[in-house]
């Protein structure tokens, strides 16, 4: 069996980095067929929520500190000697990386060492929007790739496309289909970061309800941490009544048990969970025409606004209170996202890792 190394940074555990990784190890412990390798968990930097790494079963924490000078200190100090012990005592197959940094690191330790090992880097950014210096990114030999704009990336910043693999990103679901109201205000819901300008970008969503007629309402779910400025605006704008701030829920989708559409305005995404994660419950979705949402969102789940234009993301959203009859049904909406189911998931991310090892191997 083949040995494989997963190196995360410091990491909050609400991300959606975190999520993916659960998911993907969730899958892994309930294939039918388990792959012919194994995947061991280095923690390094430690995290406020470990829920993420549970199901992994295989893993290591170094903390750190939870204040992000000493973990920066120790990043810049002591994480190529770390990295070394390990990557000297494993000697694994092959290693992954969510993280530029040590990815680079680990590439350089494994030529130093004169291993044969594989380094994956799987970037959960846009590099459009969260650019890697060109030392860091192509200290990789593959890369995982969570959508196909960030596939096109890559190759625009001169990686081979024969070293880059699509997985896309998985979703755990019981789907359970959530109901429409059928009396009463329209329901709309937002899960994710509450912020007003930042790249989750509130200010489109709130702006946008302000134009809307009719009875309605807007649940946001989601960290509140820079919602001050979320929640002004809201007042502002005389939107109380209509918008209830429902903070950070870990299970949200237990919590819903009616919407109209889910809305996502972000400036940009890596590849939006919460959509396929919304679509995967029957949920209308409504978002900002970026890369990553527009891979997703088609006319059979949902419609697509231009970002920052509050007026179009408003007229989207009049027309689910005006025509709810004409959005497509739940069924249809679920179908639209079953590559992303954790066995669909599994089997790209196996195939990867496996077309990579026989590279490893000189099996063409």
């Amino acid at each position: 069996m083949k040995n494989g190394l997963l190196l995360v940074p410091f990491m909050t555990g609400k991300g959606g980095t975190e999520t993916v990784i659960k998911n993907l190890f969730t899958a892994y412990h309930h294939s039918t067929v388990q792959p012919d390798y194994r995947l061991r968990v280095y923690s390094i930097g430690g995290s406020n929520d470990y829920a993420w790494a549970r199901p992994a079963k295989e893993v290591t924490i170094k903390h750190i500190s939870r204040r992000r000078m000493f973990r920066t200190l120790y990043y810049l100090t002591c994480l190529p000697g770390y990295l070394f012990r390990i990557i000297k005592r494993e000697r694994p197959d092959f290693i992954i990386s969510t993280n530029p940094v040590m990815w680079f690191l680990a590439y350089r330790i494994v030529h130093l060492l004169k291993l044969k090992t594989k380094v994956i880097a799987w970037y959960h950014y846009s590099l459009k929007w969260k650019p890697v210096r060109p030392l860091f990114l192509y200290g990789a030999d593959d890369y995982l790739a969570i959508s196909d704009a960030i596939s096109t990336e890559l190759v625009r910043a001169g990686i081979s496309r024969d070293h880059i693999f699509t997985i896309y990103n998985p979703i755990t679901t019981d789907q359970t289909v959530v109901q429409r109201p059928f009396a009463g205000p329209t329901r709309f819901i937002y899960l994710g970061r509450l912020d007003l300008d930042g790249q989750k970008n509130l200010r489109d969503l709130i702006s946008a309800c302000r134009l809307l007629r009719g009875e309605w309402r807007l649940d946001l779910y989601g960290d509140e941490t820079n919602a001050q400025a979320v929640k002004d605006f809201a007042r502002e704008q005389h939107l109380e009544p209509q918008i209830s701030f429902r903070g950070f829920v870990a299970n949200p989708w237990q919590q819903i048990k009616q919407a109209s559409a889910l809305v996502l305005c972000s400036n940009f995404e890596g590849y939006p969970m919460v959509l396929a994660e919304a679509m995967s419950h029957g949920v209308f979705c409504i978002a900002s025409d970026i890369d990553g949402s527009n891979e997703l969102v088609t006319p059979s789940n949902g419609s697509l606004y231009k970002l920052h234009d509050y007026q179009d993301l408003a007229a989207k959203m009049q027309a689910v209170i005006d025509a709810p009859q004409k959005i497509p049904a739940q069924k249809q909406i679920q179908a639209t996202v079953e590559k992303l189911l954790p066995q669909e998931y599994l089997h790209r991310f196996n195939q990867a890792i496996a077309s990579i090892l026989k590279e490893k191997d000189g099996v063409k």
